[in-house]
């Protein structure tokens, strides 16, 4: 069995690297991830834990040895990534590479949902990202900058590479996001979901064509959208439907648009008393982190129920439309085939999307929730059965999604033997 080594700032992506445990060991791949909680990110966890049958490990797990020393230490024959683009997971890129390891990155969702094309792809709420750069300005101070200082320095670094350093640390600190990443952020092969990502990965990292491997998406699977379901709710008569889903992307916990909980809690309060008004009723699918919090309560005090995993798809089937956020689940109702409604009002007014998801026959701005009823039949009227059909077969990905990991793990094994014969012809 081969080590592939996962790197990751703590362990709320695990269910990421989970899903791809079973076809890595099918492919002789065992797979383990190391993370850096204990810097500050994810305090509290084990030195050593396991999610089913993946095997975690926090850097404390190794004595007080760097980072470096830790991939000295487990000498895997790849590295795997979910981002690249903060300091740590771009030092680890470093040391790897230099000591001819490839490394892939792996994107755990659609990132062209989002309007990558700008600088802000979201509005940066003062308060709120204050308070999000303040929480973690310790640990920046303490570990962060310092190890990819050490990185620097190891690797050689240029004078422009320490130049991008400082301008990352003001881009960070003001939420701006970098069109193109540093590069130190290119890793040897990128894996994506979808078409539309492998453009994306091209422009941002400056990764070769041939370098990009479009693997599927492992979220169709995870929600239960089969190959038969997709477009399979696409149909004019959807606006004589009543129930009208709300997809969240948690953006008060990356301190973005909303200024907390109330102010969320406010934007959801209007969306329902104006679809009320407009004779529809109003469901949400949340994002993950808010089951970390209080917010599932209270957002059912306001009687807006609650959908899962299980029935978040079957609601979707019998839906009038889906209003979203910029984020994946966001592409799920347009693949089985209802109208988006990309939310543009209140806080979210001004809210960038990315070209897959305004590219979708049946998207709309919605600037005022309580124009529903007319959007719909606008949309409704313009129905194109065929344009729907072109903009499934560009976004689904390889089917079935399930396959996904097993995708992964071929390009991975690819990516180890091309390094081997690299080293032999080197020898």
């Amino acid at each position: 069995m081969k080590t592939v080594l996962g790197f990751d700032s703590w362990t709320g992506g695990a269910a990421n690297f989970a899903r791809l445990v079973p076809a890595f060991r099918e492919h002789g791949l065992d797979l383990v991830v190391l993370h850096i909680g204990s810097w500050g990110g994810d305090p509290g966890r084990p030195a050593r834990e396991f999610k089913g049958d993946l095997e975690l490990r926090d850097i404390s797990h190794y004595g007080g040895k760097s980072i470096d020393e830790v991939l000295e230490v487990e000498q895997p024959a790849a590295v795997l990534f979910l981002s690249n683009e903060v300091f740590a997971h771009r030092a680890f890129n470093r040391y790897s590479l230099a000591a001819g390891i490839p490394t892939l990155l792996l994107y755990h969702g659609l990132v062209s949902v989002q309007g990558v094309a700008s600088e802000k792809p979201y509005k940066v709420n003062p308060l709120s990202q204050a308070r999000f750069v303040l929480e973690r300005l310790p640990k920046a101070l303490l570990r962060i900058w310092p190890a990819y200082g050490r990185a620097l320095v190891k690797t050689s670094a240029t004078r422009e590479d320490w130049t991008r350093f400082v301008k990352d640390i003001f881009n960070m600190g003001f939420g701006r996001y970098s069109v193109r990443a540093a590069e130190d952020s290119r890793t040897t092969r990128v894996a994506v979901y979808t078409q539309a990502d492998q453009a994306h990965a091209i422009a941002k990292y400056g990764q070769p064509p041939e370098s990009v491997a479009i693997v599927g998406n492992p979220d169709l699977h995870a929600f239960g959208v089969g190959p038969a379901d997709l477009g399979i709710a696409a149909s004019a008569a959807t606006v004589e439907r009543s129930e009208i889903i709300y997809i969240d992307t948690g953006l008060i916990y990356a301190g973005m648009v909303f200024d907390g909980a109330a102010e969320f809690l406010e934007h959801l309060e209007r969306t329902h008393d104006a679809l009320r008004r407009a004779s529809k009723t109003l469901a949400i699918k949340l994002h993950p982190d808010h089951f970390r919090t209080d917010m599932p309560d209270r957002i059912a005090a306001l009687g807006i129920e609650i959908l899962n995993n299980q029935n978040f798809v079957s609601r979707l089937k019998a839906c009038a439309a889906a209003i979203v956020e910029p984020s994946t689940a966001a592409l799920i109702p347009g693949l089985v085939g209802v109208p988006l409604l990309l939310a543009g009002y209140g806080k979210l007014s001004g809210q960038a999307f990315g070209e897959v998801l305004t590219s979708y026959p049946r998207a709309r701005h919605l600037l005022d929730p309580s124009a529903v009823t007319d959007l719909l039949l606008e949309e409704s009227r313009s129905f194109d059965a065929e344009a729907i059909q072109r903009w499934l077969d560009a976004n689904s990905g390889p089917l079935p999604g399930e396959l996904m990991p097993s995708r992964v793990a071929a390009t991975i094994i690819e990516m180890i033997e091309t390094a081997g014969a690299s080293l032999s012809c080197a020898a």
